[in-house]
């Protein structure tokens, strides 16, 4: 009696079984991971990979480095327009920067990037707050106050000459 591959037969007292070929291919040894085991552990490397890179090493970072000081004087705003105790974001003439003013009259500009991860930090209550990682730098000094940054911000030079904020 010959059996199509992957049939079934039944024996005189009822009892089924598989052929014999198949069986053989069934039960046999493994001499490797399977294709569905090696799928599946490529599958979980790649996530596992992915998840890792989205949440970024935690340390501060070269690839987060801050644009460098201005080469040139630039007047960015009116020393008017930067309130007591806060600050502003400005981007004029290829500056980039956050302008404090901590106390009324002293005026200070950092580089508006967090050494952490590289996001641009906001003004508040005399410092300067990533808004990724919640990293807060003083105002004054632009020395990090609370992590997860390890290293303040990048100083640029900054004065005020008939009323005008200048940074560079």
């Amino acid at each position: 009696m010959t059996h199509p591959a992957a049939s079934t037969t039944q024996d005189a007292h009822g009892t089924r079984s598989r052929d014999a070929a198949h069986e053989s291919a069934a039960h046999a040894p493994a001499t490797g991971p399977s294709r569905r085991r090696a799928v599946g552990v490529a599958g979980l490397t790649a996530a596992g990979a992915l998840a890792l890179s989205a949440c970024g090493s935690g340390r501060d970072s070269d690839a987060a480095a801050s644009p460098s000081a201005p080469s040139t004087p630039t007047d960015v705003a009116a020393a008017a327009d930067v309130p007591v105790g806060s600050g502003i974001t400005v981007d004029k003439g290829g500056v980039k920067a956050v302008v404090g003013q901590p106390e009324k009259g002293t005026f200070t500009a950092y580089s508006p990037v967090c050494p952490h991860q590289g996001c641009m930090v906001n003004p508040a209550d005399k410092q300067f707050v990533c808004p990724c990682h919640n990293s807060v730098f003083d105002m004054a000094s632009g020395d990090v106050t609370g992590g997860p940054a390890t290293t303040g911000l990048s100083p640029y030079p900054v004065k005020v000459e008939n009323g005008r904020v200048i940074v560079g």
